[in-house]
């Protein structure tokens, strides 16, 4: 009786392993089929294509915002900005405003880039060029919404009595249309730069500032060329250095150094630097294009680099114009006189954007 009990245990120990031995051994944990269909999902959402008034608002917000900076432009730089100010030739005002719009074609080659790349999918706005350019435009918008703001006292005169500014007062409604226009695209550039992001990261809104750092530090550190023998590599390298270093000197340098690169002065210098700023982003992804082989191939690359040569162009027009042409040169231009040096780096700098982009 024990022995065939026994037996019977046995054989059915042996049932069970065999039974047991044919259940797949990497059968997947539910934990890791979830994550996975997560990852699907979050897939065929950045596929999706973005809603169609999102180019229609690209193209608003550039026109606004273009005619913002216009608009500030000759507010800030005429005849009676502080009253009883004149210009001293009929042509320095003209070089003055022609220097700070140069930006123009580097903001509408932005705003052209983002529109084209919102007829696609999310994911083409969540590639690496899009995001720096809506960052970078969102920096510029709230920057210069800022500068409005406050402009009354960023282009106070000094040691005058009573204190004057090249800010003369506006209408309530003038102030808050500039304000707005550039709001306006902050808010936009911040919202697609958002909505573009990775399903698990747009859920969590207090980690976006450690994303946004930790972009910016690892292009900072990526800004040698990774090939030095390649001159374009190089020259896009240069660029998006020297940008970046020409936005942080009117911002953080008294005067007059401050002046460099737009030769305004008090009346915009200081406002200048949110189209430096973009321009760098330009640059940086055209650095990138160049490393990967896709500059002279891809569209955007195309329309970014034309818009940085626009921007060289126009800038260098500017300064000629007002070396050889105005009449006022150089008495009436002695706050840059003083830092010939770095007026003339920066004229390298801008000189440099007009290299073709063949080897």
């Amino acid at each position: 009786m024990v022995n065939g009990a026994n037996h019977a245990l046995i054989a059915t120990l042996a049932l069970t392993a065999a039974t047991a031995s044919h259940v797949p051994k990497h059968r997947p944990h539910l934990a890791e089929r979830r994550a996975k269909e997560v990852s699907l999902v979050a897939a065929k959402n950045l596929e999706t294509k973005p809603p169609a008034f999102l180019r229609t608002a690209y193209s608003v917000c550039g026109l606004a915002t273009t005619a913002a900076w216009t608009k500030v432009v000759f507010h800030t730089i005429r005849s009676n900005a502080p009253p009883g100010a004149m210009m001293p030739s009929s042509t320095h005002a003209v070089f003055a405003r022609t220097s700070v719009l140069s930006a123009v074609p580097v903001i509408v080659s932005s705003f052209a880039v983002l529109a084209a790349a919102s007829q696609e999918t999310w994911a083409e706005l969540g590639s690496s060029t899009c995001r720096r350019l809506n960052l970078a435009l969102f920096a510029a918008g709230i920057g210069s919404a800022l500068w409005v703001g406050f402009a009354p006292h960023i282009t106070q005169i000094p040691n005058s009595d009573p204190l004057k500014s090249h800010w003369q007062p506006t209408s309530g409604a003038t102030r808050a249309a500039l304000i707005a226009s550039y709001g306006a695209t902050a808010a936009l550039s911040g919202a697609v730069w958002a909505s573009a992001l990775p399903e698990e990261a747009r859920k969590k809104p207090l980690t976006w500032p450690g994303r946004v750092a930790d972009g910016v530090a690892k292009s900072v550190v990526s800004l040698a060329p990774a090939n030095k023998d390649d001159p374009v590599n190089v020259k896009y390298a240069l660029l998006a250095t020297s940008f970046l270093f020409f936005t942080a000197m009117p911002l953080l340098a008294p005067f007059p150094f401050a002046v460099c690169p737009s030769w305004t002065g008090r009346r915009c210098s200081r406002a200048f630097p949110a189209w430096t700023l973009l321009a760098a982003a330009n640059a940086f992804n055209l650095k990138e294009a160049a490393e990967s082989g896709k500059l002279l191939a891809d569209d955007a690359c195309r329309t970014l680099s034309n818009g940085l040569k626009g921007f060289g162009a126009t800038y260098l027009a500017a300064k000629a114009g007002a070396i050889l042409i105005d009449p006022s040169f150089p008495v009436h231009y002695a706050i840059v006189t003083q830092v010939p040096g770095w007026q003339a780096t920066a004229s390298l700098m801008f000189g440099l954007t007009l290299r073709p982009d063949t080897k």
